[in-house]
């Protein structure tokens, strides 16, 4: 009696999701039949079929457990597989909330794209502060790094320009300016990796590129470089 009840609870859980997934999927099948306008639209259906499809995986996989041998099996694995049954509802049901849409969407693409850019918020007009502030205290290479060449590095792609940084900063300098750099502009998720070694668009002075593990151990030591005041004072204005 208490499996056939589990089976139809199983069977009803099912049923809703799959009608659920069938109702609008029916329209836009009998809408493109009639060569009428279907308002498919892939940006949410896409990734909807994939979390359907995770689901519908979950919920088929831990169906047959419940009835192998229900009353032998350790009460854990039961609760377990009762729990990954849920959670394949769950990932079904995620998709037609107005979260899934406006939040988790565009938070999966972002994670989905390959970091080809320092991916920073901060605008054209800060940078170009920033870069001024560098000129001024004899921090960047003029007449090889220009602020357009400067705001280039930061806000395009990496390879669609040519363009490099040319810093007149020891490693330790280099590493106090980058933390400076995520100290005031917080919201930025900008990697130390990315900004010395996977952008290839840091050079020395002598143009060469920096070492990253170099980098990275700098002010080991010490915390502060040389030019820790002269640092301090351009991003002063950003504080």
């Amino acid at each position: 009696m208490w499996s056939l009840i589990l089976k139809i609870v199983l069977w009803l859980c099912f049923a809703f999701v799959y009608v659920r997934l069938l109702i609008p999927y029916v329209g836009f099948f009998a809408r493109f039949m009639f060569n009428e306008r279907v308002g498919w639209d892939k940006y949410v259906e896409k990734p909807r079929l994939v979390f359907y499809g995770l689901g519908l995986a979950l919920m088929h996989g831990s169906y047959p457990a419940f009835f192998d041998q229900a009353t032998i099996l350790p009460k854990l694995f039961y609760v377990l597989n009762w729990f990954i049954f849920a959670s394949g509802i769950a990932f079904t049901q995620l998709t037609w909330t107005n979260r899934f849409k406006r939040v988790f969407i565009p938070k999966i693409k972002e994670k989905l794209k390959s970091s080809k850019n320092f991916n920073i918020s901060i605008s054209e007009s800060q940078l170009g502060k920033l870069y001024d502030n560098m000129i001024r205290y004899d921090m960047v290479l003029i007449d090889k790094t220009s602020k357009d060449d400067f705001v280039r590095c930061f806000l395009e792609d990496w390879k669609s320009h040519g363009s490099k940084i040319y810093l007149k900063l020891k490693n330790s300098a280099c590493k106090e300016f980058y933390e400076l750099f995520k100290a005031n502009f917080p919201k930025n998720d900008l990697q130390l990796v990315d900004f010395i070694k996977n952008s290839d668009l840091l050079r020395r002075e002598d143009g060469q590129p920096y070492n990253y593990d170099t980098v990275r151990n700098a002010l080991t030591r010490n915390r502060v470089s040389k030019r820790s005041e002269e640092l301090e004072a351009i991003f002063a204005s950003f504080s």
